[in-house]
């Protein structure tokens, strides 16, 4: 990261944060795809299995890893300030951090969620299904989040070509291992869905020993010095874990009420079950770009308040939420047209390809909602402000998503549709509410008037 002057300057600079964030995210979320479309490609079954798995399983998931995200704007105003010498600790309190939420997830996932799968009146066959996916999977927590942490750090320090790099890496390594383990290739037992997670899991302790390979020789990471060891330190500890925690929480009550959505539509046809998800997935796969967007935000901004520059955060939060407009009138225009044809992706069958079509419809608004409320969510970070919209998020999801769904669905005959319906309704308040708090902080620190951590 370096200071920057003028307007072009700055979108310059943006640009080549975002850029190599987006490419990495589609990586990370092809992930995903990956899973989803290989399973569906196999059975019917095992896309419904992975599926309410995944529904189990992400909340959790991104609940631990946008914790350790915090690492980013806290590096990010050390770099403002000059304060070099404390990057690597933090750094350090970070990876202990990652080590005793694996600990935690691997045990939500044992005790919890896998034996939660036998209650939600699912087929024997997607219970096991699930069950064997969420299994192996939890083999790959670790590696997961210590490179959550790791991608964090290089970001952080402005390095986002190198985070894509590796993240691009997850493809081939993902696609291979799956690939073996679904179908039964080179002489292994066909695996179906089970053999998903195994390759998801396996694709990143592989990626893992990638990252620490890199860290070893790059000469920016180097410079800090990140292999002389720092001591836990709880001052550290309780500051990062306190930061990260709302970060976290917000995350997990947005991708929670995904989740609980999933888990409604149990009582609907396995079919309709599959092409929910293969809508939902499709649709999670282009929120990349407003994500991308939210998590460039506060690599930019933290370094300008660090550094005591508001105005030029101020310039920031617009080039970003300017940016994100744009690639929503592009996906838009692409789901449009293409919608039909990205059903065919994820199975066949005139029923299977019409109710997905049906649902990848809503996905437009979704691409609105998202591209007003992602950017807000990553410029409230970089200003370390993590408490208000953790309270905003579980707000709009939980007191106006899922209450419209559910309302829609008992007094209406929209059935898996109304559930759509109450999530963009959530979506769209949650922007509204995220733009007042944000009005709110610049016209704060406009005054000159700014705080350590803004409550």
């Amino acid at each position: 990261m370096h200071q920057t002057e003028t307007l072009k300057e700055k979108i310059s600079l943006f640009l080549k944060l975002f850029f190599p964030i987006l490419i990495y995210q589609f990586a990370n979320f092809s992930a995903t795809f990956i899973d989803t479309m290989m399973t569906g490609k196999y059975r019917t079954v095992d896309l419904a299995g992975v599926s309410m798995a995944g529904s189990l399983w992400n909340p959790f998931f991104t609940l631990l890893t946008g914790i350790v995200s915090a690492l980013v704007p806290i590096i990010g105003q050390h770099l403002g300030q000059r304060n070099l010498h404390k990057v690597k600790d933090d750094f350090h309190q970070f990876i202990y951090i990652a080590l005793m939420l694996s600990a935690v997830l691997w045990l939500i996932v044992h005790v919890g969620a896998i034996p939660a799968l036998t209650h939600f009146n699912l087929e024997p066959s997607v219970v096991r299904v699930g069950q064997g996916y969420l299994s192996w999977i939890s083999m790959g927590i670790l590696p997961l989040l210590l490179f959550s942490v790791c991608r964090s750090f290089f970001d952080s320090l402005g390095l986002t070509k190198l985070s894509m790099y590796l993240m691009l890496l997850l493809l081939p390594f993902n696609s291979f291992f799956n690939y073996i383990l679904i179908y039964g290739k080179l002489g292994l037992p066909k695996m179906g869905g089970a053999g998903a997670g195994l390759g998801t899991a396996l694709a990143y302790w592989l990626l893992l020993l990638v990252v620490i390979a890199v860290m070893v020789v790059h000469p920016t990471i180097k410079s800090f010095q990140v292999w002389q060891w720092t001591a836990p330190n709880k001052k550290l500890l309780k500051q990062g874990f306190l930061l990260g925690l709302p970060i976290g929480l917000q995350i997990f009550a947005e991708v929670a009420i995904f989740a609980t959505v999933s888990l409604f539509m149990a009582k609907f046809s396995t079919e309709i079950i599959s092409a929910h998800q293969s809508a939902m997935n499709f649709t999670t796969l282009l929120y990349a770009f407003p994500l991308s967007i939210s998590i460039t935000m506060p690599i930019a901004i933290s370094f300008e308040i660090g550094a005591g520059n508001y105005k030029s955060a101020r310039d920031f939060a617009k080039i970003g939420r300017l940016t994100a407009i744009v690639f929503a009138i592009v996906t838009l225009t692409f789901l449009y047209f293409f919608r039909e044809q990205v059903a065919y992706l994820y199975g066949s069958g005139d029923s299977f390809i019409r109710l997905t079509t049906e649902f990848l419809v809503y996905a437009f608004f979704f691409q609105l909602a998202d591209a007003f409320a992602a950017p807000i969510q990553g410029i409230l970070r970089g200003y370390k402000d993590t408490t208000y919209p953790f309270v905003i998020g579980v707000s709009a999801y939980w007191a106006v998503a899922l209450p419209v769904g559910w309302s829609l669905d008992l007094m209406t005959t929209l059935g898996p549709k109304a559930y759509w319906i109450g999530l963009i309704a959530g979506l769209f308040s949650c922007g509204i509410l995220l733009r007042l708090r944000l009005a709110i902080i610049e016209k704060r620190y406009k005054a000159g008037n700014p705080l350590e951590r803004v409550v």
